[in-house]
């Protein structure tokens, strides 16, 4: 048993970052997958693509409109995230992350949130339901939203794991390393998709960043000690804290809790945490005054 929880922790990013609901919830299903899947020929890759395929049937499902089908698609919502947490797992527990995989990865999380929205608007605008204004635009802009919190949330988890656990490089450090390579991969013909995603990656990137591209240092135990409690506030906005109320409400036909969350709740935490974050971050950092 310590040997199967020593491996559950090394398929982890590292504890200190993970989402509660992913902690406990949806990567212990996963790591249950992955330990059924672990020596077959799927590729981290593949499983990313599975991971989309299930967000298109979501979409599909919500689309309908029906009480019935909001359950089923809830559930597929539910199994593709999951998968898309699969694919990171087995890549760390198989060494075989790339850099161009983990550009996949986040691409899936995109393709399958529009997927899912779309059919979700659809679906909310061929049921009974009723609402003030057209539900394609309340659930574009809750779409909108959702998507800010999450990539916001993503980017302070990376800072984190560069500059307080040095586990990884920061969102500039990456930005250089993608820079650097598609200037060499400018120079040899084919890899076409990589090159694609690559510079879809640098303009995420630059806008999840912000336009500064001045590159910052802070002390490592300073920062860890500072950034630990906002960033587990920071988590409780991910991707998980989304879908797991979006699951909630599609089961009981009642997507006005997700959107209270997400136009109310959610975006009001988001303010207040920025403010914190960066008064916090510019405290401590060692170029300032440089």
């Amino acid at each position: 048993m310590s040997n199967l929880f020593q491996e559950y922790k090394v398929s982890l990013k590292d504890i200190s970052v993970e989402e509660p609901l992913d902690l406990y919830l949806f990567r212990p299903i996963a790591f249950i997958l992955v330990k059924l899947i672990y020596r077959s020929s799927l590729t981290p890759n593949q499983i990313s693509f599975l991971s989309i395929l299930a967000g298109i049937l979501a979409g599909f499902l919500f689309a309908l409109g029906t009480p019935a089908s909001f359950i089923y698609g809830g559930i597929m919502f539910g199994l593709t995230h999951i998968l898309d947490l699969c694919d990171g797992m087995i890549a760390r527990l198989k060494k075989t992350g790339t850099p161009t995989g983990r550009i996949i990865d986040g691409l899936a999380d995109y393709v399958n949130g529009v997927a899912v929205y779309t059919g979700f608007g659809l679906g909310l605008s061929r049921s009974s339901l009723e609402f003030p204004i057209s539900p394609i635009l309340i659930v574009l802009f809750t779409g909108i939203c959702a998507a800010i919190h999450s990539m916001i949330a993503d980017y302070f988890r990376s800072e984190f794991m560069a500059h307080a656990l040095d586990k990884s490089r920061s969102v500039q450090e990456e930005r250089e390393l993608f820079t650097s390579e598609l200037k060499k991969m400018k120079q040899i013909k084919g890899k076409y998709l990589e090159k694609l995603l690559i510079k879809v990656y640098l303009k995420y990137s630059r806008v999840q960043a912000g336009q500064t591209t001045k590159k910052r240092k802070y002390d490592q135990k300073t920062y860890f000690k500072t950034n630990k409690s906002l960033l587990r506030l920071w988590n409780c906005l991910g991707a998980s804290a989304h879908i797991s109320i979006f699951m909630i409400s599609s089961f009981l036909f009642n997507p006005a809790i997700f959107f209270y969350f997400v136009l109310g709740i959610a975006n009001i935490a988001m303010l207040v945490l920025w403010v914190f974050q960066v008064n916090t971050n510019k405290r401590i950092d060692l170029t300032a005054n440089i």
